[in-house]
């Protein structure tokens, strides 16, 4: 597979460990962070030039949605790609880099009662698959290649 031998390895891993980051603060993340605080408050605002009146409550409101928004999005996009790997990878990934608390490699091995061989053999592979489906796969320059 020559697709295989123009990715760069190490920028791939750390692209989809960030997508792993971004899964895991998504999941903790609570929504009392974006809600905007009431306190009574009387003034005399005068409109702009637009008419257009700047609330603390429409724009936190608005960056709530936009923030769930995004979430929604991320999370259908992610679990589409988790979904393309088997039962096992999907397990390998889930104690590896999803749950708060990830597993050590011989637990996850243990725990899958493969051998640390196969262990080992299907941890890149899931990684590369989950990948490429959620589109984070990072190639070296053309000069890199060409080099070679």
């Amino acid at each position: 597979m020559d697709i295989l031998k123009d990715i760069d390895s190490k920028a791939t891993k750390e692209a989809i460990e960030s997508e792993f980051r971004r899964y895991r603060t998504y999941q903790l993340t609570t929504p009392d962070d974006l809600l905007p605080t009431i306190t009574a408050k009387y003034t005399l605002e005068m409109p702009a030039f637009t008419n257009e009146v700047n609330s603390k409550v429409e724009s936190a409101a608005i960056k709530n949605i936009e923030y769930y928004k995004e979430v929604e999005k991320f999370f259908v996009r992610f679990n589409r790609g988790l979904y393309k790997l088997s039962w096992k990878e999907r397990q390998l990934i889930f104690m590896a880099y999803l749950k708060e608390t990830p597993f050590r490699d011989y637990e996850i091995y243990r725990e899958l009662n493969v051998s640390e061989r196969t262990f080992y053999r299907i941890k890149p592979k899931a990684l590369y698959t989950l990948a490429f489906a959620l589109g984070v796969v990072k190639y070296k320059d053309e000069a890199e290649v060409g080099n070679q």
